[in-house]
């Protein structure tokens, strides 16, 4: 009983210190990468502790079945002279459904994540198929972009079998051949990564737990943040101006905002997606060395301290906790 509340106070304190933290963190962008992997991990972390909390707690109260005094010993030592007798049975069946309730929470939470991208995937599906009936028998763009007919300034990727990056005519006409070359840059480097598979399943958890600012902040954080990644990778052979240059040119005001690119999939990702003026600035005035290693240090910590928390109470407010690992 005692190592599951542990697990517990990891995840209490990673939910609580950790969503302001990796915000200060990871505002501006100055690892992007770094920043994607400290909310990913935080975020799965409290999940996987949630899981191993559920797993040990029916594991002990089935051992101990009929002998609850002792699931409760350690960490709740004084509560033993409550469930003699009696009230045992009563407090082993509460135990019995608190478990029951959390368990079945769980799943739920996977079963519903499961769902979310099994949709994805169906509408990312579909929608390339409307984009293939769309371009028609039109050539191929650049890198065999697909090229569709419409005004509005898109381009965008879709993940999937075969991986398709898909440009409006609009956006044809808007950007020069270097421009193009970095927004095409930019969605290679989203399929790459595995972007699509990210921001699925952060934003599904988002929505599952809306009350929990780890992962609603975490889901729109690593929004911006997997942007401000592909255009580090598209500055990298194509040059920072380029890349804010083509982003204007994607995001200026065009004479038609029609056509079947104007709705894309929740999984398509766009040159042009969240925090374009962040973005720009960003690219515009790059971070320097020391602000890098400041955001680094600051990530890096929020890493460490949910363990360095727990390990904190196990030695202050619940030293019972330590009898579990000996």
């Amino acid at each position: 009983m005692s190592l599951a509340v542990c697990v517990l106070v990891y995840s209490l304190a990673v939910l609580t210190v950790g969503p302001p933290l990796l915000g200060r963190a990871t505002r501006g962008g100055a690892a992007p990468r770094l920043g994607i992997t400290a909310w990913a991990t935080a975020m799965a972390s409290v999940i996987v502790s949630w899981v191993l909390a559920a797993a040990l707690l029916g594991g002990e109260l089935l051992h101990a079945w009929g002998h609850v005094d002792t699931v409760l010993a350690g960490c709740f030592a004084l509560l033993r002279t409550v469930t003699g007798g009696a009230q045992q049975g009563v407090v082993q069946a509460g135990l019995a459904g608190v478990i029951v309730a959390a368990a079945a929470g769980i799943a739920a939470v996977v079963v519903r994540v499961v769902l979310a991208l099994r949709r994805s995937r169906r509408d990312t599906r579909r929608h390339g198929e409307a984009a293939l009936l769309a371009a028609g028998t039109a050539p191929r763009g650049p890198q065999g972009a697909l090229v569709v007919e419409a005004a509005h300034r898109s381009v965008y990727c879709l993940p999937g079998r075969p991986r398709t990056i898909v440009i409006t005519r609009g956006a044809l006409a808007a950007l020069d051949e270097a421009q193009l070359a970095a927004v095409l840059a930019h969605e290679r480097a989203h399929l790459t990564g595995r972007h699509h598979v990210l921001l699925a399943v952060t934003g599904a958890l988002a929505r599952i737990l809306p009350g929990a600012r780890l992962f609603t902040d975490g889901a729109a954080a690593i929004a911006r943040l997997t942007e401000m990644a592909a255009d580090d990778a598209a500055a990298r052979r194509h040059g920072g101006d380029t890349v804010v240059g083509a982003l204007l040119a994607l995001t200026a005001p065009s004479r038609s905002a029609t056509g079947m690119s104007a709705v894309l999939p929740a999984a398509a990702l766009g040159a042009a997606g969240p925090g374009v003026a962040d973005r720009v600035e960003r690219l515009l005035f790059p971070p320097n060395p020391a602000q890098l290693r400041r955001a680094r240090g600051v990530a890096a910590g929020a890493l460490l301290l949910g363990p360095a928390a727990t390990a904190l109470v196990m030695l202050t407010v619940f030293p019972l906790c330590m009898t579990a690992f000996t």
